[in-house]
C-alpha cells in the first residue's frame, strides 16, 4: 500500500507517509483505519510530499466532515501536512483552511519544521 501509518501510542502521534500514486479508495481506507483505531485526538504528521492523488474540493469536504463526525471528532489533535516544495498540494491547503478553526493545522514543505511545530502545539 502506498500509504503507511506509524502509530506511537506513548507519544500520541501518528505519522502517515504516502508515496507514489494514491487512489481515492486508498486514501479513504487510511482515514477510516485512523478513525476506527480511535486516534483522532493524536498529533498527526501527514507526509504527502512524494505522493500523488487527484482529489477534488468536494471529496476534501467529505473527508473533513467524516473526521469531524467521528467519535471524539471534536477533540482532534494538531495536524501538520508535509507537501512537495515545488508543487505544494492545493487540496492539503484547502483541508487546512476548512478545519483551521477546529484545531491547529498547518502545511509545511519541511518534515523537520512540521515536527517542530507539532511539538510546539502539543498538550502532552
Amino acid at each position: 500500500m502506498p500509504i503507511h501509518l506509524d502509530i506511537f501510542h506513548p507519544n500520541r502521534i501518528v505519522v502517515v507517509v504516502a508515496r507514489g500514486s494514491i487512489t481515492t479508495e486508498e486514501t479513504l481506507r487510511a482515514i477510516q483505519e485512523f478513525v476506527e483505531k480511535g486516534m483522532v485526538h493524536y498529533r498527526k504528521i501527514i507526509d504527502i510530499s512524494l505522493g500523488r492523488s487527484y482529489m477534488d474540493p468536494e471529496l476534501v469536504e467529505k473527508i473533513a466532515a467524516f473526521v469531524r463526525a467521528a467519535p471524539h471528532g471534536a477533540n482532534r489533535g494538531p495536524l501538520a501536512f508535509v507537501v512537495d516544495r515545488i508543487e505544494g498540494n492545493p487540496m492539503a491547503q484547502y483541508f487546512a483552511e476548512l478545519t483551521e478553526s477546529e484545531r491547529p493545522v498547518k502545511v509545511f514543505t519541511s518534515l523537520s519544521e512540521a515536527r517542530r511545530w507539532l511539538d510546539e502545539n502539543s498538550t502532552i
